[in-house]
């Protein structure tokens, strides 16, 4: 057995000499350690991002009337909890001629989603329109049933 190791460890230390000659030290594969993951990683509850996508997707459809399936209503009645609802409610009356769940007057082109902070419930979604204009807005799901429970302007940064 002593033969053996020695000679594991002849070849491991020959392969690191040759690696490091020819530039190639990173290359090698080290001995399997777990890699920690970073504390500021970002991870999205399984399925919370898709959920904010579809919900823009069916509210968007039914704001533009190109679905006969639900109105924006009813489309925020079935993604939303009932106390974000009344607030975006709340939020409309303050707000005249800009939507609650868009946070503009008009209906965005397209958006992009981005995971934030490390829990997998937080994104910010970044809102275009066909002029070149953007504006950002935060949502909040609740993992255990996908349920949009924040929709607000995200914090101030910098």
């Amino acid at each position: 057995m002593i033969g053996r190791i020695g000679h594991t460890c002849f070849q491991a230390a020959s392969l690191t000499a040759a690696a490091a000659l020819l530039g190639l030290a990173g290359a090698l594969p080290v001995a399997a350690e777990p890699v920690p993951v970073p504390a500021t990683a970002t991870l999205s509850a399984p399925g919370a991002q898709d959920q904010v996508d579809t919900f823009l997707t069916a509210y968007r459809n039914a704001r533009l009337g190109t679905t006969e399936d639900a109105t924006p209503a009813e489309v925020r009645d079935k993604y939303l909890t009932k106390d974000l609802n009344q607030a975006l409610t709340t939020w409309a009356t303050g707000h005249q001629g800009a939507d609650p769940v868009f946070r503009a007057p008009n209906v965005p082109a397209s958006w992009t989603l981005k995971p934030t902070g490390t829990d997998g419930s937080h994104f910010v979604v970044t809102e275009k329109w066909g002029d070149g204009t953007s504006a950002d807005v935060a949502y909040t799901v609740r993992p255990g049933d996908l349920m949009i429970t924040a929709i607000a302007d995200p914090p101030a940064t910098g």
